[in-house]
């Protein structure tokens, strides 16, 4: 073949192979940085959005579980608020351990700010600064039309200790029952810094594969007529892959094996297919000797149906479960609380195949939690005693009216009970009704026992008998306000009550039924200045004062528990029997 027809081969060779590749070159630079990277940036912070979002989310259900306990009286409310607060200023994440959260009230009053101390507890509205106050107001308008979201603003560079101003976005969420907005954030120079970096490291990847598709078609051209060293280098080149991936795989097993979660899988019948290492540490038990049994199968044996009845009910929704709690027996007869957590798994036509999932040992926390609910039953039991012995002191004083307080709160508790009143505050009425004459402790006993009525001194000098209870009992901290429903139980509906002359709507309810219950008791029991009315008269006095006096529906539910109920009003704790029957 002539040396021209051969360069002429050669070159129309070289073309054919060339321009494709070089098409192909420049089509991967335009996948790579007009769609492929910005796609990647837009991904890139919507995660980070996310991420602040979670983080958030997180907060604010550090919020929810200090206010449940307030509502179970655990905690005062400042001082759930108190401890929330503390909980929440010392959380930090990011690389450097320096992203924060704060919180802020509707106000808005800058309620917490790890890194600007000064400016906490103050209104923004009082403040110099009309960015802050731009920023807080906007936060809070976002939290009144969305309840959380998404604010973009100008910060300074806090968590670096610079004075540079640079742009951020934050996600703040309102928490509606105190009335505060929690909240984090991220500058977006960090987000804009990853960005430079993957864009940095996919011009550097994207150069070496220009050069390797450069050097391949140059390859091409050469080795043409050369297919047998090709398919070699083809060859060549899958060796590497698979090698690659080999690597990969063994770095997705340590990755799970060295994990502190036990990982395995489950097939449809719920027999164990793959278990990790981490079962050795949970339950001393080899993987190899899980494998072909059940989860359920190490329950302590007084648990054991009842697990694995729950385990067959979970299977076969063939839904995500999470929270599913084992107390296993681990092969050194240790007992493990194991907190399990999984997916299924589905097969090419979309049938069941098993479970994937997670095993967390849990014992420490439940053993916290039932050291923590024998503390509370410890408190409760130690605040019976003390009211209890709070009522017997004053009712020690007058031994006409021994019992009365016992009677009154076993009445006023009977009523509360009837109309649906909720238990937590009826355990407020409870106490406060036991202690509702504490404060004649301090009056004379000869104005206790006397045989005639009281002169209208010694009556003035009796009335004070609910500001003195209050007086000793305000400084208590209960859950309930017990010195307020003290303070109230001798007030009407009408304004005609003592000590302040109060009013329907300023009277607290758990006052009013202890009203109701403190003149039927006291009208049917016998004084040292007069005998028994009888329970009919007590009962026409609050007939007649319903909706004027006393509590419309507290009198009507006193008549009916007397009247149709059986309700033994002569009975006491200390002397047993009784009640309603």
């Amino acid at each position: 073949m002539p040396e021209k027809q051969l360069q002429r081969i050669s070159k129309t060779i070289s073309f054919r192979i060339a321009l494709p590749a070089f098409l192909t070159i420049v089509l991967f630079v335009i996948a790579i940085f007009s769609i492929a990277l910005p796609q990647l940036e837009q991904s890139l912070l919507n995660r980070k959005k996310e991420m602040i979002m979670e983080l958030t989310e997180t907060a604010w259900s550090l919020l929810g579980d200090y206010h449940e306990r307030e509502l179970h009286g655990e905690l005062s409310p400042a001082e759930a608020k108190r401890r929330a607060v503390l909980r929440i200023g010392k959380l930090r994440y990011g690389p450097e351990k320096k992203d924060y959260f704060w919180i802020n009230d509707m106000t808005p009053v800058m309620i917490m700010h790890p890194y600007r101390p000064d400016i906490e507890g103050k209104n923004v509205a009082n403040l110099e600064d009309p960015d802050l106050k731009d920023i807080l107001t906007r936060m809070v308008q976002v939290v009144e039309q969305q309840g959380a979201g998404y604010v973009d603003y100008m910060w300074w560079q806090l968590k670096d200790e610079k004075k540079k101003i640079a742009p951020k976005i934050s996600y703040v969420k309102g928490y509606e029952p105190w009335g505060w907005v929690v909240g984090t954030g991220m500058y977006i120079d960090d987000v804009k810094a990853e960005i430079a970096v993957i864009r940095n490291h996919l011009a550097a990847v994207s150069a070496g594969i220009l050069v390797i598709i450069s050097l391949l078609a140059l390859y091409s051209i050469r080795q043409s007529l050369l297919a047998d060293r090709e398919r070699l280098r083809i060859f060549a080149e899958r060796g590497i892959l698979l090698k690659s991936l080999e690597q990969s795989t063994e770095r997705f097993r340590n990755l799970i094996e060295t994990t502190s979660d036990w990982i395995w899988e489950i097939d449809r019948d719920g027999r164990c297919t793959y278990s990790s290492p981490r079962v050795e540490n949970l339950l001393g038990f080899e993987p190899e000797e899980i494998l072909h049994t059940t989860l359920t199968a190490f329950a302590v044996p007084d648990q054991a149906a009842e697990a694995s009845a729950v385990f067959t009910t979970l299977l076969a929704d063939g839904k995500p479960f999470n929270g599913f709690e084992i107390t296993s027996l681990g092969k050194d007869g240790r007992v493990v609380v194991l907190e399990c957590n999984a997916v299924p798994i589905f097969d090419e036509q979309r049938n069941l195949a098993g479970y994937r999932g997670v095993a967390r040992d849990i014992t420490e926390r439940k053993t916290a939690m039932e050291i923590l609910r024998e503390s509370r039953d410890d408190l409760h039991a130690s605040l019976e005693e003390t009211v209890a012995a709070l009522a017997s002191a004053a009712e020690k004083r007058d031994p006409y009216t021994a019992g009365h307080q016992q009677r009154v709160e076993r009445l006023a508790c009977a009523i509360a009970r009837e109309i649906g009143y909720p238990e937590d505050k009826i355990e407020g009425l409870h106490i406060a009704a036991l202690l509702h004459d504490i404060g004649k402790i301090t009056l004379p006993s000869e104005y206790l026992a006397k045989p005639t009525r009281l002169s209208m001194e010694e009556k003035a000098l009796f009335k004070l008998h609910p500001e003195v209870g209050h007086d000793i009992l305000k400084r208590i901290q209960f859950p309930w306000p017990v010195a307020e429903i003290v303070l109230q139980h001798h007030e009407h509906l009408d304004g005609s009550g003592y000590p302040r002359g109060l009013r329907d709507d300023e009277i607290l309810l758990e006052a009013k039924i202890i009203a109701v219950a403190d003149v039927v008791e006291a009208m049917s029991s016998h004084r040292p200045y007069r005998p028994s009315l009888g329970i009919d008269i007590a009962l026409d006095e609050i007939r007649a004062g319903r909706g004027i006096r006393y509590h419309a529906e507290s009198v009507d539910t006193c008549i009916n528990l007397l009247l149709e109920k059986g309700f033994d009003l002569s009975y006491t704790r200390d002397e047993g029997g009784g009640g309603v029957g």
